[in-house]
């Protein structure tokens, strides 16, 4: 870490930043998707309708400031804990590797997390990338892919938008945004999610914490169906960002059992992805444990790929006491 300095990201480092994500890109043999240039990283950090945060390592000795490193991560939501964030990328040029360098970078954004009041952070790992997973694992983050079997899923602007066109023309919507006198009833709907699921006792936060946390400009958004008057489902989303861009991330995707088989599950997942694709994400993602068929089958159908499956995507956690552990 000598001479080195880790700070937050400013707009001006937008462009450095996308010059890394390329470097990264090259090393994993893959390609930036065409619509992610400089101008966008620029928006999506420091728009109007900016999404993540970064911080940045970067040499002392240079003039301009070196980039050598970058952490990403945005705001994230679980009808569990929380307050939650969610790391994307991380990258350390070759040459600074093996120096604490990404270590830092990570406590740092942990820090941050803990800052807003987030309960645990997310990290999406390849399989393949035993460096990432061994700095993970040393910070102490939880392999939930394997411990849970927790799969990723991911859906690309085609799918989306197959989705929303599924839903017109099928007569009066049942599906609508919710509103704060809506959230008791959703609690209601995340411990009958949470019974299915066999974690009863999973969610520690209280309808009252669900309205401040999807008051504007915060953590979610919660789009509910409606039968008669009464709740019946309910879809809880959060916007990303990435290396392929903005993005939509669905928490939480519930009908009750009496009410399925009638449209809802898809008419709310289209409203996500509606409302994705309204802000430029141009892909929806989501977690469906492996025991979950009926789940699965359901996404599938709807052209979701499973890429824990298919590439190698596992999901890590830190939890709020490792949070406090790393920063401190």
């Amino acid at each position: 870490m000598a001479g080195i300095n880790i700070r937050e990201a400013r707009k001006t480092d937008a462009k450095k930043i996308f010059e890394l994500m390329q470097q990264q890109a090259i090393e994993q043999n893959t390609v930036l998707p065409s619509h992610l240039t400089h101008e966008a990283v620029a928006e999506g950090g420091w728009g109007p309708a900016a999404v993540f945060m970064t911080f940045v390592a970067e040499r002392k000795e240079t003039k301009e400031g070196e980039l050598v490193g970058y952490i990403l991560a945005h705001r994230a939501y679980s009808t569990w804990e929380g307050r939650a964030m969610y790391i994307k990328e991380i990258y350390v040029v070759p040459a600074s590797r093996h120096s604490g360098v990404a270590t830092n970078l990570c406590k740092e954004m942990l820090q941050a997390a803990v800052s807003m009041g987030c309960n645990r952070c997310d990290v999406r790992v390849n399989k393949a990338n035993k460096a990432a997973k061994d700095l993970f694992e040393k910070l102490g983050a939880k392999n939930l892919t394997e411990a849970e079997d927790w799969h990723l899923f991911f859906m690309d602007s085609k799918a989306m938008t197959e989705m929303k066109a599924r839903c017109k023309g099928q007569g009066p919507s049942q599906v609508r945004q919710a509103v704060p006198e809506d959230m008791a009833g959703v609690m209601a709907m995340i411990q009958e999610l949470a019974d299915y699921e066999k974690m009863s006792d999973g969610p520690k936060i209280n309808a009252h914490t669900l309205v401040t946390d999807s008051s504007p400009d915060t953590f979610f958004e919660c789009f509910v169906a409606e039968s008669d008057g009464t709740l019946v489902g309910y879809a809880l989303p959060y916007h990303t960002f990435s290396c392929q861009g903005r993005g939509i991330y669905m928490e939480d995707l519930y009908v009750k059992p009496a009410h399925r088989g009638q449209g809802l599950g898809t008419a709310l997942m289209a409203r996500v992805a509606q409302r994705g694709l309204t802000l430029g994400a141009d892909h929806l993602e989501f977690s469906v444990l492996s025991w979950n068929t009926p789940s699965t089958a359901f996404y599938q159908a709807r052209g979701a790929i499973n890429i824990t499956a298919d590439r190698g995507a596992q999901l890590y956690r830190f939890v709020d006491s490792v949070m406090r552990k790393c920063v401190q």
